[in-house]
């Protein structure tokens, strides 16, 4: 934030240029870059990549970790 209040800042705000929408020339004659495409792209392979993470998470959840060899009867004694 500017200190609007000081003369510091008065005379900051009073230098600002600020535009709404698209400045004169040359970047008016410019043509406006689209990027979603390449966002849609990348998100659908993080989210392939994430689908598999999740298959093969639960793949090693169903699988036991360890094989128990003793018996019963030993844990109870």
């Amino acid at each position: 934030m500017i200190p609007h209040k000081t003369k510091h800042g008065a005379a900051a705000l009073a230098r600002l240029k600020a535009y709404e929408g698209v400045p004169d020339a040359p970047y008016d004659k410019i043509k406006r870059m689209e990027l979603e495409n390449k966002r849609k792209e990348r998100a659908q392979l993080a989210y392939e990549r994430k689908k598999q993470l999740n298959k093969l998470r639960v793949k090693a959840e169903k699988k036991p970790r360890c094989i128990c060899l003793l018996n019963i009867d030993q844990y109870l004694t």
